[in-house]
């Protein structure tokens, strides 16, 4: 019963981290300009030379990769943070969720590359159409 809670909860939150960031692999760069910690009211993204953490009302949720091309970003994501969905405090890669039984549909849904837009103006981040302001 917990483990398909726990999975429950992963495939939710990568939902809705995917609706920020949807689309195929880009290669590219990194741009600079995205170094730092970016936040809404509901969640924030910390970028720093091609990795990122993504967090959800003040917990850490996600990790990964990311690349830039033009005003195009990649992410790839990387790992799950277990106290986020009442596992261990850790980090959980794809490989740890198949050792728990995940099925590899699963992981493909969860462990994935998006694209989407974005633009740096100021202290003012604009990603797929979501405002996140630089802290």
């Amino acid at each position: 019963m917990a483990n398909k809670k726990f999975f429950a909860v992963i495939l939710a939150m990568a939902l809705v981290f995917g609706m920020v960031l949807i689309g195929c692999s880009d290669d590219g760069g990194t741009d600079s300009g995205l170094n730092g910690t970016w936040g809404s009211s509901s969640d924030q993204f910390n970028f720093d030379n091609g990795s990122f953490v993504y967090s959800e009302g003040g917990m850490q949720f996600l990790k990964g990769t990311y690349t830039t091309s033009g005003n195009n970003i990649t992410v790839k994501i990387t790992h799950v943070w277990g106290p986020y969905f009442g596992g261990e405090t850790k980090w959980y890669s794809r490989a740890d969720l198949k050792a728990y039984g995940f099925p590899d549909a699963k992981l493909e849904e969860i462990f994935r590359s998006d694209t989407d837009t974005y633009s740096v103006s100021g202290n003012q981040l604009t990603l797929g159409g979501d405002i996140y302001t630089k802290r």
